[in-house]
């Protein structure tokens, strides 16, 4: 059974806010990372449990693009995976996602 990707308004925030970043210095390499990311979330359509458990959040998991890290969790009984932050991984990890 495939996923569908729905993405809280924090990871729009999130993916805006990477995306505009990279930009400032050159726009098509934003637009490439960005279209290479989305990409990559678009596999957990197919392979939901890609991504590692947060230990102290088991129903969160995360995935690496580097250098971004992406939290989501999977909504089994509605056929979701629901992206929760994107993140820098040289950045410590918020409190919530520990």
């Amino acid at each position: 059974m495939d996923f569908r990707l729905q993405y809280t308004q924090r990871a729009l925030n999130d993916l805006s806010e990477i995306i505009g970043y990279v930009a400032e210095d050159d726009p098509e390499a934003a637009q490439r990372f960005g279209s290479s990311l989305l990409d990559h979330l678009d596999l957990l359509t197919r392979f939901p449990r890609m991504g590692a458990a947060i230990r102290k959040r088991s129903q969160v998991r995360k995935v690496f693009h580097s250098p971004i890290l992406v939290y989501y969790q999977i909504r089994e009984n509605k056929g979701l995976i629901e992206v929760l932050h994107l993140r820098h991984a040289a950045r410590k990890p918020p409190r919530s996602f520990e």
